[in-house]
């Protein structure tokens, strides 16, 4: 059996806290998120059964860099806390 790291587990959580409309409108910027991030997102999607939709491209690249959806946002916080336990 696979085991569960803290960063699998505090994904899971976040994400399963969200609302579906919450939930579908970050998977449509999942490319950018960590590996472990798409994999719990895919997760909770299939637990849900939804299907989102094809992400799109921001028109102003300043805008998307300098406004990064929360669950980005997340990701890089978590990826901070692991990286200070080495």
């Amino acid at each position: 059996m696979k085991s569960v790291t803290a960063q699998q587990e505090a994904f899971k959580v976040y994400y399963s806290s969200l609302t579906d409309a919450d939930l579908l409108k970050i998977a449509a910027n999942k490319r950018s998120f960590l590996n472990v991030a798409q994999e719990a997102l895919a997760n909770e999607l299939r637990g849900r059964n939804l299907a989102p939709s094809e992400p799109s491209r921001p028109a102003d690249k300043r805008t998307a860099e300098s406004h990064p959806n929360p669950v980005a946002r997340m990701a890089w916080r978590v990826r901070g806390w692991f990286s200070r336990e080495r």
